[in-house]
């Protein structure tokens, strides 16, 4: 039983009432009527806050609160901001406020995180053995600062410095006594332990979740940014003008003396060879490039991920951000055979990534590759091949369903493909008695031509796009820019072009006349066709024994690739790995490793609620977390205690409510809401809408040894307590 109110023309009506289950649906019975709230005496309201709490039902009226707007309160704190937003205004809500009646409510998704982190994840053993031996006279504990600062990224991502100064919005926060010199130097830590942390979360998660070696590894790069005018060359420039200057003021030069030395030949001389020593040793990481996000102003640092066939993080590098990506499959490619000796996998990646260094790299490490291949870069007898009518294979869907989703691709049209022999060659230089030659190298291969109708059409309205602006160029009487090979400027000609006349010729001859008709027309001729190359690794054997069995499995595995670009679209805006506010580089990789690692976390809760039956996207594993608050009130049964309410999150969708719940059934109101959901799924019981401190321990594994409440949460609470007992 507990005690309803009902408001009606600007007074409070009591009800004791009950709630009983009929048939699997929840039923409110009436039990008696207590009348207006104002007119009920103290003798009347203490006989009902006896009965309440004889009965062990902790109900709002049986602590008092039922009178003093504890429901108002309550919803005045669902509707407060969002950790993001105090984040970044960095701002104590409780400090100076006029109005202290607000109870205080308290996060407790990091403790959720926790559980994958320890347990999935295994990293608290690993991650205390490091710091056992690396680190003895560390004086807090790296796996609790690690954990906590992944969660915090997990529910509001924010710099920093925003999570420090938001310490006492957390309950149970294992680093409220950490400084945040201290939050920097384990960015290093971290950083420095990168490798060895990486290896012992995916192989304890393999084994926890019984996952088998992975068979199709997916590679391939971005860039982030960061919020700096310099970049890393500039920065070493700037530090050596500046340290050259003091030394020069120090010995006493005059500012003439010191301006004529810091512009002379010699110290020009010495600049360069700082630079050129600090590229060798890898020092200038934060460069300019090519951006992917357009973001061509800030320097930028790249960033290489392979992940497993379920989309988990194995591995990551970072490199320059002037630095072209080819080479760093290689090294990935040798990393990943290091850590978890795999050695019958396919390493999946685009067109950008195919290259017959890291083709052949793969084939020697005896792993096999599905990259895909530009058919305009074809040869005049691969073109052939590709554009003949015959070789064409269809794909029998009632064997493989997955073609599916390839048929609804090109409008319901029937799938079909053809295989060739393919061969890649390239040239290395090698040294012999003769001095250096340049030797051919041939990488043997297959590949799969498919065509679609709908790729087509893409493809022709993108050609009579280039044409209508070629045409408009040469309208206006446009010069000749740098020569490209693809795009508008490549479907241009000029009259040197015609006349095959050599540069330094008058200018008018680079003056745009004609489109290229024979372009347009090869072009339109492979309209709608697509390419990738694939070979497997050694002594491969398909589980399938259909000869074409290796063909699907290739076409398969490319057609998955889009997971490792939804990976790189979390950890850049659900994650905020960019942009990057720190500027050493250890900090850096540091940081960078707590979003891949919060990243491999969120797939694990996202693995666990799929095995439930239950689909939810990383941004709602994410606003689970975040809606996971108690707002903390003062107890009348025990003093210095408090009791914890349960902050309402957001419900499950319709379809996911009827997947969880039994047929003809409704499901329990604890395990109705995505937060119920996220924790049920790491092996926590979902909380009541009110906790005692002693079951609220329980229910969230919190260390006894860990305060639920810090210093200053402890005084607010005493002085909510003096405000709403008095």
């Amino acid at each position: 039983m507990y005690i309803k109110t009902t408001r009606s023309k600007g007074y409070e009506y009591l009800y004791l009432v009950e709630d009983v289950y009929e048939g699997g649906r929840k039923k409110t019975v009436l039990i008696e009527r207590l009348g207006r709230a104002d007119l009920l005496s103290p003798e009347d309201i203490q006989s009902i806050r006896a009965r309440e709490v004889n009965g062990k039902k902790y109900t709002m009226a049986a602590i008092g609160l039922n009178s003093g707007g504890i429901m108002s309160i309550l919803q005045r704190q669902t509707s407060q901001q969002q950790p993001s937003e105090a984040l970044e205004q960095g701002v104590d809500q409780t400090d100076g406020a006029e109005d202290n009646s607000e109870i205080d409510s308290l996060h407790y998704g990091h403790l959720l995180v926790k559980q994958i982190w320890i347990h999935t994840l295994g990293l608290h053993r690993r991650i205390m053995d490091l710091q056992s031996e690396e680190l003895p006279k560390l004086t807090f504990q790296l796996s609790s600062m690690g954990y906590f600062l992944c969660a915090a990224r997990m529910m509001s991502p924010s710099s920093y410095l925003g999570v420090f100064n938001q310490n006492d919005c957390f309950l149970a926060n294992p680093i409220s006594s950490v400084n945040l010199v201290s939050i920097y130097r384990s960015l290093v830590y971290f950083g420095r332990f990168k490798d060895q942390i990486m290896q012992a979360a995916y192989t304890n998660l393999s084994r926890n979740l019984g996952l088998s070696k992975p068979k199709l590894l997916f590679f391939d790069c971005t860039n982030f940014y960061f919020e700096t005018p310099y970049d890393s060359k500039e920065e070493l420039i700037i530090a050596l003008h500046r340290k050259r200057y003091l030394k020069l003021i120090n010995e006493g030069a005059s500012q003439d003396a010191i301006q004529e030395h810091l512009k002379s030949q010699k110290f020009a001389n010495e600049l360069s060879r700082a630079v050129e020593d600090a590229e060798k040793n890898g020092l200038l990481t934060r460069m300019r490039g090519p951006s992917k996000e357009k973001r061509y102003d800030q320097p930028l640092m790249g960033m290489s991920l392979v992940i497993d066939d379920h989309g988990f993080p194995l591995d990551f590098e970072l490199f320059p951000g002037n630095k072209s990506e080819f080479g760093y499959l290689r090294r990935a490619v040798a990393a990943i055979k290091e850590k978890y000796g795999i050695t019958d996998a396919f390493y999946v990646a685009d067109r950008g990534l195919n290259s017959g260094q890291n083709l052949k790299f793969i084939q020697l490490n005896l792993l096999g590759f599905i990259v895909a291949q530009k058919v305009s870069q074809l040869s005049k007898s691969q073109r052939a091949d590709m554009l003949a009518a015959d070789g064409w294979k269809t794909i029998d869907l009632t064997k493989d369903l997955w073609a599916v989703q390839l048929v609804d691709d090109i409008d319901g049209a029937q799938y079909r493909y053809k295989v060739c022999d393919y061969v890649k060659t390239y040239y290395e230089t090698v040294e012999d008695a003769n001095g250096e030659t340049k030797r051919k190298v041939e990488v043997k291969c297959k590949i799969i031509y498919t065509f679609s109708e709908k790729r087509k059409r893409r493809d022709l309205c993108v050609i009579d796009a280039m044409v209508s602006r070629a045409k408009a160029e040469i309208e206006a009487g446009k010069f000749a820019g740098n020569a490209c090979s693809t795009g508008w400027r490549s479907l241009l000609r000029t009259n040197a072009d015609k006349n095959k006349k050599k540069k330094g010729q008058d200018k008018e001859q680079y003056r745009y006349t004609e489109v290229d008709e024979e372009k347009i027309s090869k072009l339109k001729e492979i309209a709608g066709y697509a390419a990738l190359v694939y070979s497997a690794p050694a002594g491969y054997q398909v589980a399938d024994d259909r000869p074409e069995a290796l063909e699907l499995t290739a076409q398969k595995g490319y057609k998955q690739l889009v997971s490792i670009e939804d990976c790189f679209r979390t950890a850049k805006s659900t994650l905020n790995l960019r942009p990057v506010f720190l500027k050493r580089d250890d900090r850096t990789l540091g940081h960078c490793l707590f979003c891949v690692l919060s990243l491999l976390m969120l797939k694990v809760i996202q693995y666990n609620l799929k095995q439930a039956g239950i689909n939810m996207s990383l941004a709602k594993i994410q606003q689970a977390l975040n809606q996971a608050m108690v707002a903390v009130v003062p107890s009348p049964l025990t003093e210095g205690k408090a009791l914890y309410f349960t902050l309402r999150s957001s419900k499950l969708d319709v379809p996911q409510e009827r997947k969880l719940g039994k047929s003809g059934t409704q499901m329990p109101p604890q395990i109705r809401s995505i937060t119920a959901l996220v924790v049920k799924a790491v092996g926590l019981a979902p909380l009541k809408a009110i906790e005692l401190e002693r079951d609220l321990r329980l229910k969230l594994k919190v260390d006894p040894r860990i305060p639920l409440l810090s210093a200053n949460q402890l005084a607010y609470l005493q002085q909510l307590s003096s405000q709403i007992y008095q």
